[in-house]
């Protein structure tokens, strides 16, 4: 006779691995967190050591011109930014209008301000779910974006290094390294963190799927483009202060696609806050002096959350607004 309780049983090793996925996520973001509050600290405590030197700093005289040049080339890339979402879920059968894609996208992103920088991926998989996009579709859709994101970042890195091999003669990490270890580091850590994804979730046929190279070329060169730009918004802004010398564009781009992307990636930290910043004032210190390179990246910032308040704003106004032209 079998036993009633049969069916139950199943119940537990799936009970136990929810459990064990809360526990993992919760640590995450705690050490998450702690980084952020240390990245804080360590920053305020940089102002305050080179405060005189900062105090010196001519506001008055800054060029307004390539201001708003950085404030409006980091606009526009957020925008190609939030096109890498809609080249993935088309790839699954998603027929979504691009303007929607894009407002959903352009709206979401706001949410990495919330503690956690987790809620604007929950929030554009909410928007999109209103339009038959699943959540595991969204999900995967971010999964994409981080190896995307990774593989950028090194694509521009040793775009750099050949063009200028001596920018990261001073960084803290390379400068530890014996030989020329970095780049054979950096992507045999790619490799591992890829094998271990794909590991995990080998049983998932949506997993499967991502193994084409489909998926990968569109949101790679999306990233490529938005790196590329954001880069050249912090080289426009350290142009626009009279007083700060003057960082090659080659190196801000390079410098600001590691710290973006270091941001992106750990959560915790509402949209990647004190993290980014420490990576930009460990690499551009032997640049240009840490008190321009402390306060070239608050001032980046500061500016970089006004236009994404006002980019989702405009996305709401303008493209989530008004009834979709053509939409399957």
């Amino acid at each position: 006779m079998a036993n009633p309780a049969a069916p139950e049983i199943p119940g537990k090793p799936l009970s136990q691995n929810k459990s064990r996925q809360s526990l993992l996520r919760g640590s995450v973001y705690v050490v998450g967190s702690i980084l952020f509050v240390l990245a804080i600290l360590y920053i305020a405590a940089t102002v305050q050591d080179n405060w005189p030197a900062i105090a010196t700093i001519d506001w008055y005289g800054m060029n307004y011109s390539w201001l708003a040049l950085a404030a409006a080339t980091y606009g526009c890339s957020l925008i190609t930014t939030a096109m890498v979402w809609p080249s993935v879920i088309t790839k699954w059968g998603h027929r979504l209008a691009l303007r929607k894609a894009l407002g959903i996208g352009l709206v979401a992103q706001i949410g990495k301000y919330l503690p956690g920088n987790v809620a604007h991926y929950f929030g554009r998989a909410a928007l999109a779910k209103q339009h038959k996009v699943s959540f595991v579709h969204s999900g995967l859709s971010t999964i994409v974006e981080f190896g995307a994101a990774l593989s950028a970042v090194l694509l521009l890195s040793f775009g750099a290094t050949l063009l200028d091999s001596s920018i990261w003669a001073d960084a803290p990490i390379v400068s530890a390294l014996p030989g020329d270890l970095f780049w054979p580091l950096a992507m045999l850590g790619l490799i591992c963190v890829v094998g271990i994804a794909a590991f995990a979730l080998r049983r998932s046929p949506e997993i499967r799927s991502l193994l084409s190279i489909d998926f990968w070329i569109a949101p790679i060169c999306w990233l490529t483009i938005s790196f590329l730009m954001a880069g050249f918004s912090f080289y426009a802004l350290a142009i626009a202060f009279p007083d700060f010398s003057s960082v090659p564009i080659i190196s801000a781009i390079a410098i600001y696609a590691i710290a973006w992307a270091a941001g992106f990636l750990i959560p915790g930290a509402p949209a990647g806050l004190g993290v980014r910043e420490v990576i930009l004032l460990a690499l551009l210190t032997p640049i240009m002096g840490a008190a321009a390179a402390v306060m070239l990246s608050i001032v980046h910032r500061l500016m970089s959350a006004i236009v994404d308040l006002t980019v989702s704003a405009l996305a709401v106004a303008l493209l989530l607004n008004k009834e979709p032209v053509h939409e399957s």
